[in-house]
């Protein structure tokens, strides 16, 4: 008995072991983007609601949406219009924490004649060969621009060097690096003025996960609440942990570039009215893009707030 005993106690203490750990996936590499986790894992946030867990960053070749169907992490970061496109097509996920409540998607023109989206009709313009297909389709039908898309990995090396007559961007990431490379009277057509402002970043576990560790996958949505209000709270020492992450990963990222991205996330996250963090799924947002995603096709079915947050209001 004392045989068979000794190996049914350890699966018991893997078992333990492996519902306390969470491989967290953020979608991209480590940057003020993700403050908020940084700083809970570095002020024992985690800790002491008693998970281990582990950031595991992302690549260009690596992605997040890869990494979690491939059962390399627990959760990632994923933006709402990516999550309802990705659960209709079957991969089942759970926003247990909605952060950004607003999108930071911009184009960037180089012309000034560019002004509006119309003005884009027949343009080249760079995207994220990974991220927000979906979505540059859909504002392309939706008005009839013609655009060729003109696919990079993170860089703004083809809109520097005229190979594109504009470049999707993040007013927080791309956008710096076109003004910090010399085009300081750049103009802006945000997505948002047209009808496009989607909440961006939440944090999504696998349905399996939250179905059989629902206290831990809730416990780790707290915890990096916390780690986001103190970030609001505290943006100069959130800053100081973030840069400490980028050195440790041998990262050339600069401080300066860190900070307007950490106040631009936090801007983000605020509600239009309150100019509070909500942290919650706005559920007339929710279904605006099912209506576009069904408009054009891109889905077979209504994918609800409740089917998003596995029943969570």
């Amino acid at each position: 008995m004392r045989r068979l005993l000794l190996p049914i106690l350890m699966l018991l203490f893997l078992s333990d072991v492996y519902a306390q750990q969470i491989v967290f996936t953020p979608q991209w590499l480590p940057q003020s983007q993700f403050a908020g986790y940084y700083v809970a894992l570095e002020k024992g946030f985690y800790k002491e609601a008693g998970l281990d867990v582990v950031i595991e960053h992302t690549s260009s070749s690596d992605n997040a949406q890869n990494r979690l169907r491939e059962g390399k992490c627990n959760a990632i970061t994923m933006n709402v219009f990516d999550a309802i496109f990705n659960i209709d097509q079957g991969m089942e996920v759970v926003n247990v924490l909605q952060t950004a409540l607003h999108t930071g998607l911009v184009i960037v023109p180089r012309n000034n004649d560019i002004k509006k989206l119309k003005d884009l009709s027949g343009k080249r313009v760079g995207i994220w060969r990974t991220h927000y297909y979906e979505l540059s389709q859909i504002v392309n039908e939706d008005y009839d621009l013609n655009i060729e898309w003109i696919p990079f990995v993170q860089s703004v090396n083809l809109y520097i060097s005229g190979a594109v007559d504009a470049t999707m961007a993040m007013i927080y990431n791309e956008a710096y690096h076109i003004y910090a490379s010399g085009f300081e009277n750049v103009s802006f057509i945000s997505l948002a003025d047209y009808g496009y402002d989607f909440p961006e970043e939440g944090v999504y576990f696998t349905k399996e996960y939250y179905e059989k560790y629902p206290d831990k996958a809730k416990a780790f949505a707290e915890a990096s609440r916390r780690g986001w209000e103190w970030t609001h709270e505290h943006p100069d020492e959130a800053l100081d942990i973030v840069m400490k992450v980028i050195e440790k990963n041998n990262l050339p990222a600069g401080r300066q570039h860190q900070k307007w991205m950490l106040n631009e996330i936090l801007r983000l996250q605020c509600d239009s009215i309150s100019e509070k963090p909500t942290f919650e799924l706005d559920e007339n947002k929710v279904m605006q893009i099912n209506e576009l995603l069904i408009r054009y096709n891109r889905i077979n079915d209504v994918v609800t707030k409740s089917r998003i947050t596995g029943g969570r209001q």
